[in-house]
């Protein structure tokens, strides 16, 4: 029977394929009869032949591209219409109607061809910049459900390294690191938001008010000298754009949860694991074997708890919210961008006491006086507001590593447990029962600036100046409590409550007060002369900050419920205050030049003064210079090479500076000491002693920057592929001799710092990018990014007797000093046949002699040259959109890091699963983990490569799916734009590294782990 119906369903399958094949021939002999050749020739504006343009045949995949004089030939089914596409020119469609020849004129597409990229005090068109500049759009940062916008940029800009440490609401940032690090000191880059440097925390900008992003990498830095050595990243604010005014609302809702979390061994499992320890020590056994049982069983929770730590602290999710809303229009005289938003994150801790909200508030006004006058006005406030346990989130997550599963979070009857001592319950410290660190801060920038044309002059000149003043205000205070935590006797079956052992209640609070002023006044010139264009400015800055602040503190509190200074005793009290000032006066200038905007120069000149340095050394000279030749503006190139429609070549070299440093160090420093005794009343004066040693020829960091690359764009516009290779040869670095002086001459710590360090660092990038239109309905593109960077330290600080094999010079500064391991000792005879730690026993880790003196000392130690900081990042980014529905995806890893991951470190004592699974015993004589050890163990618990995890990652790092809804209906509810969006952060990570997320910032992992974030929400404009 079964044999019957095959042969029926393929009987079947052959009549209609063989239908289907007689259809397709008649189909195809109706085309061919109905099929034209169409040639013409598409010209551009002059008349002249355009080469390389593509011609498709609409709704089909037929396509040519014009020859090198504009000639096509292509053939078209019937009425069909013809789509003419090439970069730079606006597209045209042209119906065939039986028409044999059809010629077509494309227009040049101003949008593309003079799109402006913002560079350091100016803008300039994309396609005449000679510098390694990149630049990131403001919607694609919106892609990304981060609330902080420094991890919005992770993978997104080649050159920029941003690691992330931690998800703890309002300390979440990313650290970014341009082009790696070339110095042994601060190597942040400079910040400038909406043209002003130094205003502070730029991630915690709304990200639907950012244009865009620039990040200088490069001699077009030098514009900022003695700040620019560690590149420097632009964010430009919105500004309203002429047209009716337009209405915004994003609102999202979404949760977080840590990425990665060690497993915990249970009671049963620790229990069975200290006694082990005990064993190697020969000392008795904490646990009987009936103890160990009741543990695993649980069946008496109240005397044998069995207690996950991570899950009596951590809830499962986390909410997070965001609102913003903005209003921006303008007309040929005034425009306008107002917005605010509201963002509230919440901690991953149940009852949590962490909590950040964010409120932000922007106005963006400009308005044209005259036909020669533009003012503009713009003002941002923000408050930042946190809220925390009094114990930092390292402490409660070492105490949640220290916490034995074998004590309870709370008992049966609902107390809570004690903790491992002073009543230090995670999950109380967690909820903020133990106390508060609550901080405020307030935050407004504000700057006015005027753009005066003097065509009455000479045509091109122009006269533009800047005054912006900056204030930030911060209120921060700690409580530290009692608290309600219960310890179980089991004698007398009470419960007694460890209140009176936690220290008195105390509080401390502080002000703080930072003002930054900033002026510029700028002449220019922008000016073509025929096939020749000359911009040129030259222009005086000059910046001031000051900084100050009072602290307070008090103990001998009866009670919490009134939590101010005064009410503190009188006995235990103290007060402070901090104050600080720098400023700057600079003159500087730049000046390019374009013959056709084929053959492109720029110069970059800027004399930096810094109040950081004694007279004589203030002020230091910063040039660059860097050169383009776009060959694709050549006309052999056009006529031979018509697929790549754009490739410049560019060189660049700049000198920039590093003045982030302390001040005053060339002036003799005292400091606050002990004070004495004087006077016939004996009373304590006040008294100082001297601090470091003045240097009064300290100057400048100075960095040498050098730069090739490429930019090309082939197939229309297509596909886009940039490269670049960097080399910084930085010197001067301030470093103090503290190494190389003995200790017994009594200076440590009193030398000071000197311009002698000498770092080089050197590195590529590359960006591949491809865009694709297969019609109006769908479009896809694809994309990566790779960066590299190796640094060198030429010259350091280090002692005589240093070993080779421990010496940073000559080696990258990023390393791990570890022991070398060996593999782990299996049976007494290896150990007696080796060099080794006295107390060695099998199942403890073996070390190499590196020296030969057959002792294991800490001359033994080795560097490894890789660190947490990767010296090559790369991202992935692949999307498609298709009649509204739109998918975007960037994937962001990294590699050559390596971090050390050591369980049973410093507080920690409850080992993870992993550790515990596999250790050696005379069960496991083949374990890959040392035998059970705990936290004092002085063998297994020294730094070395046998705790060394490879610490590269690819990590799904944003995804978002979207639908916009389509014209014909918004236009119909009265709305401009309507958009649903589900995105999401940190899904997936890939990774050696087991149990941890593999950008952890501790070798415990007593850290605030990093998160992952759903979110789904709406975009609306009316």
């Amino acid at each position: 029977m079964k044999l019957k119906m095959t042969l029926k369903v393929l009987m079947l399958c052959a009549v209609c394929g063989g239908q289907m094949g007689i259809n397709n021939v008649v189909n195809a002999q109706s085309v061919q009869k109905t099929t034209e050749r169409v040639t013409g020739k598409v010209t551009d504006e002059t008349g002249g032949g355009l080469p390389g343009v593509s011609v498709t045949v609409k709704g089909t995949g037929a396509a040519v591209s014009s020859d090198g004089s504009g000639n096509y030939s292509i053939n078209v089914s019937g009425k069909g219409v013809l789509l003419f596409s090439f970069t730079g020119y606006i597209s045209r469609e042209v119906a065939v109607n039986g028409g044999a020849k059809v010629n077509v004129q494309l227009q040049v597409d101003q949008k593309i061809l003079e799109e402006i990229v913002v560079v350091g005090y100016g803008q300039q068109k994309k396609v005449t910049v000679t510098g390694s500049v990149a630049t990131l759009k403001g919607d694609v940062l919106r892609q990304s459900p981060a609330a902080n916008l420094s991890n919005a940029i992770a993978g997104r800009i080649p050159g920029v390294i941003a690691s992330n440490r931690s998800g703890e609401p309002g300390n979440d940032f990313s650290t970014l690191l341009i082009r790696g690090k070339g110095t042994l000191n601060d190597n942040s880059p400079l910040m400038v938001i909406d043209g002003v440097a130094n205003r502070g925390a730029f991630e915690r900008i709304n990200p639907d008010d950012v244009e865009s992003i620039t990040v200088l990498k490069d001699a077009s830095a030098a514009i900022y000298g003695a700040q620019a050595a560690n590149g420097v990243i632009l964010i430009t604010t919105k500004r309203g754009k002429v047209g009716k005014p337009t209405v915004t609302y994003t609102g999202s809702y979404g949760f977080t949860q840590p990425t990665q979390l060690p497993k915990l061994v249970d009671a049963g499992q620790y229990a069975t694991y200290i006694n082990e320890v005990n064993d190697r020590l020969g000392q008795p056994h904490q646990y009987s074997d009936a103890d160990v049982q009741k543990y695993k069983d649980g069946t008496d929770p109240l005397n044998f708890p069995n207690t996950d730590w991570y899950d009596a602290v951590l809830k499962d999710f986390s909410p997070q919210t965001r609102h913003a809303i903005s209003l921006s229009g303008g007309s040929e005289k005034i425009d306008h961008f107002i917005s605010g938003e509201y963002l509230n994150q919440d901690g991953i801790f149940h009852k949590s006491a962490t909590k950040y909200k964010q409120y932000n508030l922007r106005s963006n006004v400009s308005s044209q006086v005259s036909d020669h006058l533009k003012l503009s006005l713009n003002v941002a406030g923000r408050i930042e507001d946190r809220r925390y346990s009094n114990y930092s989130s390292g402490s409660i997550f070492a105490e949640v590593l220290s916490a034995y599963p074998t004590l309870p979070a709370y008992y049966p009857n609902g107390l809570p447990g004690p903790g491992l001592a002073g009543g230090r319950n995670p999950v109380l410290m967690a909820s903020g029962a133990t106390g508060y660190n609550k901080t405020k801060d307030y935050s407004l920038l504000s700057d006015a600036s005027f753009n005066l044309k003097m065509p009455y002059i000479t045509q091109g000149l122009y006269l533009s100046g800047l005054a912006a003043f900056d204030f930030r205000f911060r209120n921060g205070k700690k409580l530290y409590d009692n608290w309600d935590a219960f310890r179980y006797n089991k004698n007398t079956q009470e419960y007694v409550n460890l209140r009176d052992t936690e220290g008195p209640i105390n509080l401390n609070e502080d002000f703080r007060n930072y003002q930054l002023s900033t002026y510029n006044l700028k002449l220019g010139y922008e000016r073509s002369f025929g096939r020749h264009q000359v911009t040129a400015f030259a222009a005086f800055e000059q910046s001031e900050n000051y900084d100050e602040g009072i602290s307070a503190y008090r103990t001998g509190y009866l009670s919490s419920k009134i939590d101010q200074i005064f009410i503190g005793g009188d006995k235990d009290k103290n007060n402070g205050s901090v104050a600080s000032q720098s400023a700057r006066r600079n003159f500087f200038g730049r000046f390019t030049y374009s013959y056709k905007e084929r053959y492109l120069a720029e110069v970059i000149l800027r004399h930096d003064g810094s109040f950081n340095f004694p007279k004589g050394k203030q002020w230091g000279t910063f040039p660059g210079i860097s050169l383009g030749w776009r060959i694709s503006e050549e006309e052999f190139f056009k006529q031979n090479v018509s697929f790549v429609n754009q490739l410049k070549l560019k060189a660049s070299w700049g000198k920039l500076g590093n003045d982030k440093i302390a001040p005053y160090q060339n002036l003799q420093q005292y400091n606050l000491d002990g004070g004495f005794y004087f006077g016939p009343d004996s009373e304590k004066q006040q008294g100082l002693s001297a601090g470091v040693a003045p240097n009064p020829g300290i100057t400048w960091e100075v960095a040498n920057n050098t730069n090739v690359g490429i930019e090309s764009s082939f197939f229309n516009g297509d596909l886009n592929f940039n490269a670049d290779y960097f080399v910084s040869k930085r010197d001067r670095i301030l470093i103090a001799r503290n190494a190389s002086v003995p200790s017994s001459t009594g200076l440590t710590g009193k030398l000071p710092t000197e311009n002698i360090g000498k770092v080089n660092n050197r590195g590529f990038e590359l960006e591949l990018t491809y865009r694709h239109a297969i019609n109006k309905d769908f479009s896809y593109q694809l994309g990566g990014n790779y960066t590299f960077t190796k640094n060198k330290v030429v010259f350091m600080d280090e002692a005589a007797n240093v070993p080779e094999w421990q010496k940073i010079q000559g080696h990258a500064m990023d390393s791990w000093l570890v022991y070398q391991a060996e593999g782990i000792y299996r049976t007494q005879a290896e150990i007696d046949n080796s060099v080794h730690l006295a107390g060695t026993k099998p199942g403890d880790i073996r070390y190499r002699d590196i020296n030969g003196d057959q002792k294991i000392t800490s001359d033994d130690r080795i560097r490894i040259f890789e660190s947490p900081t990767p010296s090559s990042v790369f991202a992935f980014t692949a999307g498609f959109q298709y009649k509204g529905i739109g998918l975007d995806i960037l994937l962001q890893g990294q590699g050559k890091a390596r971090q050390l991951i050591l369980p049973q470190q410093g507080n920690a004592i409850t080992p993870p699963v992993w550790l515990f699974e596999d250790r050696w015993s005379v069960n496991n004589p083949g374990g890959k983990y040392p035998a059970s050890f705990d936290r004092n163990d002085a063998i297994n618990n020294r730094y070395s490569d046998f705790w060394l995890r490879n610490a590269a990652f690819l990590r799904l790092k944003n995804v978002e799916l979207s639908y916009t809804f389509p014209k014909e209906l918004t236009s119909r509810l009265s709305l401009q734009h309507l958009r649903l969006f589900v995105n999401g952060s940190n899904l997936f990570v890939f990774s050696k590294i087991r149990d941890y997320d593999p950008e952890l910032n501790a070798v415990t992992g007593s850290y605030y782990p990093q998160t992952r974030i759903v979110s789904a929400g709406i975009n609306i404009s009316l």
